[in-house]
């Protein structure tokens, strides 16, 4: 029975290891007490709970560097980092507030278009080149824009 129970343990964690390493940021992340400042280029990917911080849980942050490449999902209550946009909304239990709050962000293609939700920040040197809607974004219909590289 304690093998079959190591076994299983140990398929979860594998599995578990590999979801983790497909959407994971550039960076490993850290965690740090709510009380601290987020360092500049760092996003807000979870809020957690240790003894080690002071006042109320949850009273931590997981945050990381965005991925240079790919997606990284981030809390809502996280600041975009220069050069990145954002791609969509969704969910998740580990970050504060009602749902939908996190947003999925990229930097954007150095070639052709990139569709962005309107709240998005335009990095310094795109230009909108037409609006569009997706239900990937908030709000009502038009609600991304298409960018390029001027």
């Amino acid at each position: 029975m304690f093998r079959r129970i190591a076994a299983a343990l140990t398929t979860l964690s594998l599995a578990t290891a590999g979801i983790v390493l497909t959407t994971a940021p550039a960076q490993a992340a850290t965690t740090i007490c709510k009380t601290s400042p987020i360092p500049d280029g760092y996003v807000i990917l979870a809020e957690g709970s240790s003894t080690q911080c002071s006042g109320v849980f949850p009273n931590t942050w997981r945050i990381a560097q965005p991925a240079e490449r790919g997606t990284t999902t981030v809390c809502k209550v996280s600041d975009i980092p220069d050069g990145y946009v954002i791609l969509a909304e969704g969910s998740s239990t580990q970050c504060p507030y009602n749902f939908p709050n996190t947003w999925r962000i990229a930097k954007p293609a150095e070639r052709g278009t990139t569709t962005v939700c309107k709240v998005s920040p335009i990095p310094s040197g795109y230009v909108v080149v037409s609006e569009g809607s997706s239900t990937q974004c908030p709000y009502r219909f038009p609600n991304t824009f298409n960018i390029r590289p001027l």
